[in-house]
């Protein structure tokens, strides 16, 4: 455990000084924070209550859309009024989202968070004249307590700041009784309801739980690259890869799915860089994990720890 928090210091630390080494790391470093705080949310409702959901781009798009709406209709450039506008919004958008697809588990519940992002997804291309349809919104001058934050250095403290805070968050809430709760839910579910646990109410608290992380995650994502398109923040492809990140870093480990963030992330540049399918190698990648490291690297690498130990 000791050796851990040697480790995660110096991790923490090498993130700070990331800005050093250039733009282009900053800004793939940045994305994959974000991815992770995304990959962090979703592993709430896949590790922790035992829901796959392939519907997050959902939350990820509102907080995004919220940010891009405010700026392109109202002129609000204020970060401290934007974010948390977008995790209000989020909230929102996950009580009545999550009051549907809680009452259905397994098939039911994937198929349910699919349906119902893709209506966001088709509303977002249609409401042209409110959300610029295909075209997006750009996001422009934006300021933090009166100061414009503009270069990438810039975003990308801010987004580390949210980034550690959320990590701390998260923990402090799956360490609960609440997130104990959760973890004995995805057990046994009998057993939680013999015990008298709502077995709806907890799982709409964790349905929610994700939503507001994954649409902060959202928001940040919007004012970092200043453009936001469907495809980008609402496409069924957004929550695949969201789902594969926290299958390759381990969704038995609270730490996994930021691991695989940064993997998923990084390969994806430079692989995208040489080769067009790069699907392709991303799907053959996660059969790998799937078949030889089904617990995926933080999993697979706890595991081995436990066993020395």
């Amino acid at each position: 455990m000791r050796d851990f928090r040697i480790l995660y210091a110096v991790i923490a630390i090498l993130l700070f000084i990331v800005p050093f080494v250039g733009e282009y790391p900053t800004y793939l470093t940045g994305l994959a924070l974000l991815f992770g705080i995304s990959a962090l949310a979703l592993n709430v409702l896949l590790g922790y209550t035992g829901l796959l959901s392939f519907g997050n781009a959902l939350f990820f798009g509102t907080g995004a859309y919220t940010v891009g709406l405010l700026i392109k209709h109202y002129d609000i450039t204020a970060i401290e009024i934007l974010f948390p506008a977008s995790i209000a919004t989020s909230f929102v958008v996950a009580v009545m989202v999550g009051f549907i697809c809680v009452r259905h588990t397994r098939i039911y519940f994937t198929m349910l968070t699919i349906a119902l992002a893709s209506l966001f997804y088709a509303l977002a291309h249609k409401l042209r004249p409110i959300t610029g349809g295909d075209d997006g919104i750009r996001i422009y001058d934006t300021y933090l307590f009166g100061k414009e934050i503009a270069s990438v250095t810039e975003f990308y403290y801010l987004i580390l700041v949210f980034f550690f805070a959320s990590m701390l968050t998260l923990r402090i809430i799956l360490k609960s009784p609440f997130g104990l709760t959760l973890q004995a839910i995805r057990d046994s579910e009998m057993r939680a309801r013999f015990a008298g646990i709502s077995i709806t109410k907890y799982r709409l608290g964790s349905f929610i739980v994700s939503g507001v992380f994954t649409g902060m995650a959202g928001a940040l994502y919007a004012l970092f690259l200043g453009q936001i398109s469907p495809d980008d923040v609402l496409g069924l492809t957004r929550s695949g890869e969201l789902v594969a990140m926290t299958i390759l870093g381990g969704f038995t480990s609270f730490t996994g799915p930021v691991v695989g963030a940064f993997v998923f992330t990084y390969l994806k540049a430079f692989v995208s860089s040489a080769l067009i399918y790069w699907y392709m190698v991303a799907g053959i990648i996660i059969i790998g994990i799937v078949l030889f490291v089904p617990l995926g690297i933080m999993g697979e690498i706890e595991r081995r720890l436990l066993w020395r130990r």
